[in-house]
């Protein structure tokens, strides 16, 4: 399989829990070694855990030297969970393939950043177009739509 497939495999994981995992985006995580799937993540339900955190964990001392292929850059702020690209950077990857960055300025570049300052090989992926609509507009109109609903079958 090449990287545009394998980034697909993560894109189809990050659908999972679309509109379930709000505030956080529906994310993809696949650890590649060697050709195989040595471990695979999607956001869980309520936005936690992460997918790369997922992922990580069912890769175990496999994902060491791997690719790890994520459909969001990943989160380099502490939040209810340590940021992604210290996981990623402790699991000692070798490869991140991200297929887009991510625009929240508490991470915007910095996961990258703390990526490659660590040695790891980060690359752009092919599916920018895809992930934003499914990250971003998606789960924003669908919680538009809910928030249009409950209020007007609360209103008295």
């Amino acid at each position: 399989m090449e990287d545009h497939q394998f980034m697909t495999h993560a894109l189809a994981l990050g659908r999972r829990n679309q509109g379930h995992c709000w505030p956080n985006p529906a994310v993809g995580c696949v650890i590649v070694k060697e050709g195989r799937v040595v471990g695979r993540g999607w956001t869980a339900i309520g936005g936690r855990p992460h997918a790369e955190s997922q992922a990580l964990q069912r890769a175990g001392a496999l994902a060491a030297g791997a690719t790890a292929f994520v459909t969001l850059e990943p989160c380099a702020h502490q939040g209810q969970t340590g940021p992604c690209c210290d996981a990623l950077i402790a699991a000692k990857v070798a490869r991140v393939v991200i297929g887009a960055p991510d625009p929240d300025p508490r991470v915007a570049g910095r996961g990258v950043a703390a990526l490659k300052a660590a040695g790891i090989a980060v690359v752009g992926s092919f599916k920018i177009d895809n992930l934003f609509l499914l990250l971003y507009v998606r789960s924003y109109i669908n919680v538009q739509i809910w928030n249009t609903v409950v209020q007007r079958f609360t209103r008295t």
